[in-house]
């Protein structure tokens, strides 16, 4: 059982830390995008602080994670059935290929314009990088657990 936007059912320290991370999110990142300073993040962060997360940081890590597993999904979905349209006609699929930004500035220029919220948050171009990514790792993960051949290149803006 999970939530509607997250993949953990209770709302801990612990769960806040491991979806910034697979998000590749920094706490000083969600910390300026939540308003707070990063050592608050940090006692959030921390089992022996009773500093639980705020509800706005809740939202925009579970919306993350929700838009991030949206995309990946569907990455999965066309693999799969390009994969398996393949393996019908008798032929060996050749590897997916993924990409995965490594320049903020490629990524600015090639979503130049581009304007994604997130739970009321304006994602800047480098936090859309990242949610890019991190859905780029969650599809890998599904792909090979699905024997799906694959490839990761680096994303690059068209010239």
């Amino acid at each position: 059982m999970t939530t509607e936007n997250g993949p953990v059912v209770t709302r801990s320290a612990a769960d806040f830390r491991m979806m910034r991370e697979t998000l590749g999110l920094a706490q000083a990142w969600v910390a300026r995008t939540v308003g707070v300073t990063t050592l608050t993040v940090v006692h959030w962060e921390d089992p022996k602080a009773f500093a639980l997360p705020r509800r706005e940081a809740w939202d925009l890590v579970e919306g993350m994670w929700a838009e991030a597993d949206r995309r990946a999904a569907a990455f999965v979905d066309m693999a799969s059935k390009v994969t398996a349209l393949a393996q019908d006609d008798g032929v060996d699929p050749q590897p997916v290929m993924l990409s995965y930004w490594r320049d903020p500035k490629d990524h600015e220029i090639a979503h130049r314009g581009e304007d994604v919220t997130i739970a009321g948050f304006h994602l800047s171009s480098g936090g859309m990088m990242r949610l890019e990514n991190a859905a780029c790792r969650m599809a890998v993960d599904r792909l090979h657990a699905l024997g799906v051949p694959l490839t990761v290149m680096y994303a690059e803006p068209e010239a």
